[in-house]
């Protein structure tokens, strides 16, 4: 099922199947010939510089030959800076997740048999005939719903009225069946990429390599199968709007779930409208920067459920001005004691107090205790010659993630948050060149560190307001 991707038993299923594993297999090589071929070719040569935005931008057109799992691996490979270099991570960020739609009669018949119905003018007054947009997942039409079709006009009425003008999702069909069975090709070849990857960069293989290398693979198999589960998706959409409407943050809003209509692979919600935050013209965009960094504050610090699609696309200002943020395939759970230690280091980083980082690296898994004299020295080193800004913390963690690869591993949740403020901070400063993301932390920062009783949230507090370079907290009020 979507709801619990096991690799050990789709290892056990497609064992029993080597044909359509062989099928399949042959054609990813052969898709891929052309492009490893150059990759031998560049290593024998020395990786040239010149050929390396070039290679990205091949890899990043194979991605969106390949289907659905390579175009969520490049997605997922973007923010791994430890894992790719540059220039294919900057490359791979423009998988933009668009791939040609399926045949509409096929939706129209999934749809029809998913909602029981002959004709589907029975749920919809209007439906468009053809997808408004698609992706590797899936496809959505816009449509009207008709008027006590499933007693769903009555629904919603507490939480603004009923829904009519609606968003519907319907899934690609087989995509779950392609998933799984790329993701266990995947893992197959992974000791023998982690080999070739270890061979080229002439350093031996251990088996601790292998396993962490399959490890990452199943958990992106996790992911990606867990954005195919529609029923999850709509918890996870529902769960963020009672979240943010009960601690009073109505300027968050994510789009209402037409529950009688929620099907394993359908998905009706309400038609938001609104202009994407990158492209709209409107002068309150830093204020809604703002309220989406609150927002994403309070999934990591607060619920513990973290958005893990930040991309431009799916942040949306209403026509009324509010914050909507779209697409709620991909989440994560952040455990209560990392929240903890994330507020911890949010506090010693804005007070620029060094010296309590070191501990909050170990207490947030960046960093193995007996590594941690190593790092502190390279930090020092590193601190020293180039200091420290603020206001780009979010590319700081990559940066040192990326050239301390040894001492220092940002666990998967943290490059969600890194991304998500970066894009933020990338509109925030397109507007006003003096946009401090750190600026928009405190209002939410204060307000938890208040109103929150644990031991541990007061120490962080009192290094906030009355440490080295307190905050500014002027204006709070």
């Amino acid at each position: 099922g979507a709801d619990s991707y096991s690799p050990e038993a789709a290892d056990a299923f497609y064992g029993r199947r080597p044909l359509l594993v062989l099928e399949r297999l042959v054609w990813l090589t052969q898709s891929t010939f052309a492009f490893n071929v150059k990759l031998l070719l560049d290593w024998a040569r020395g990786w040239p510089a010149a050929s390396e935005p070039l290679r990205a931008a091949e890899c990043l057109a194979l991605c969106e030959e390949l289907g659905p799992t390579f175009i969520k691996l490049g997605q997922a490979l973007s923010i791994r800076t430890d894992l790719v270099n540059e220039a294919y991570a900057l490359e791979l960020r423009k998988l933009q997740d668009a791939v040609p739609p399926f045949a509409d009669a096929q939706a129209m018949e999934l749809l029809r048999r998913e909602l029981g119905v002959r004709d589907l003018s029975e749920v919809f007054e209007s439906l468009s005939p053809s997808p408004i947009a698609s992706a590797s997942i899936g496809q959505v039409y816009r449509g009207d719903l008709r008027p006590g079709a499933y007693g769903v006009a009555d629904e919603g009425a507490e939480a603004g009225g009923a829904v009519t003008s609606v968003a519907v999702k319907v899934q690609r069909p087989g995509v779950l069946a392609e998933i799984a069975l790329d993701l266990h090709i995947l893992r197959l070849l992974t000791p023998l990429q982690v080999r070739a990857s270890n061979f080229v960069n002439k350093v031996p293989t251990e088996q601790e390599d292998i396993d962490t290398a399959i490890a990452l693979v199943d958990e992106w198999g996790r992911g990606f199968v867990n954005e195919v589960d529609y029923v999850a998706e709509a918890r996870n959409t529902e769960a963020f709007s009672a979240a943010m409407r009960s601690r009073g943050l109505g300027a968050v809003v994510s789009p209402r779930v037409v529950g009688e209509l929620l099907r394993p692979n359908v998905l009706v919600t309400e038609w938001i409208d609104g202009t994407r935050l990158d492209a709209s013209a409107s002068p309150d965009v830093p204020r809604l920067c703002g309220v989406a960094i609150n927002a994403y504050l309070t999934m990591l610090l607060d619920t513990g459920t973290l958005h893990c699609d930040p991309h431009p696309g799916n942040l949306l200002r209403t026509l009324d001005g509010k914050l909507c943020i779209l697409d709620w395939g991909m989440t994560l759970e952040v455990p209560g004691d990392l929240q903890y230690a994330l507020l911890e280091f949010i506090a010693h980083i804005n007070t620029e107090n060094l010296d309590a980082v070191p501990r909050d690296f170990v207490n947030l898994g960046f960093t193995p205790p007996d590594k941690l004299d190593a790092m502190m020295a390279r930090m020092e080193e590193q601190l020293a010659s180039e200091g420290v800004d603020v206001r780009g913390v979010s590319n700081v963690m990559e940066e040192m993630s990326r050239r301390n690869r040894e001492l220092f591993q940002l666990p998967t949740w943290v490059l969600y948050v890194v991304r998500a403020f970066s894009t933020l901070e990338g509109i925030g400063l397109s507007i006003d060149e003096n946009y401090a993301i750190i600026q928009e932390c405190y209002p939410y920062l204060a307000r938890r560190l208040f109103t929150d009783d644990s031991p541990r949230a007061r120490v962080a507090l009192t290094a906030m307001l009355y440490g080295p370079n307190a905050a500014d907290m002027d204006g709070l009020d």
